[in-house]
């Protein structure tokens, strides 16, 4: 179960503190929100588990990319320490993204394909 889905769905610039080896999100749930670290880190794990896809400390945003290009996690999220989240629902990006200009999105896409 996705963690805005635990959290009830009460995510809305919500912040979220995990321990450490917590799971964000698993391989093939829906992107329901998109998280800027903001404390500690997320590793994401292949989902074969064998590789790690990326490791992100605070000020990254994690999710926007599998959001934009698939709208499904591509890996295992785990928080990597400590974490403290900034949590995002995806319906608020995308509205925002509706109203962005043309070129903008497109670019944002393109970034994320």
């Amino acid at each position: 179960m996705s963690l805005p889905a635990r959290l009830g769905g009460l995510v809305q610039q919500a912040r979220v503190q995990l321990l450490h080896g917590e799971v964000v999100f698993m391989p093939g749930e829906a992107v329901d929100a998109v998280y800027l670290v903001e404390r500690g880190g997320i590793v994401v794990v292949a989902p074969s588990g064998d590789s790690i896809k990326a490791v992100l400390g605070p000020l990254c945003i994690v999710g926007l990319r599998d959001l934009l290009s698939v709208g499904a996690w591509q890996g295992v999220g785990l928080a990597q320490g400590p974490t403290l989240l900034r949590v995002l629902e995806t319906r608020t990006i995308l509205a925002t993204l509706a109203c962005t200009p043309d070129a903008h999105r497109k670019l944002l896409h393109e970034l994320a394909a």
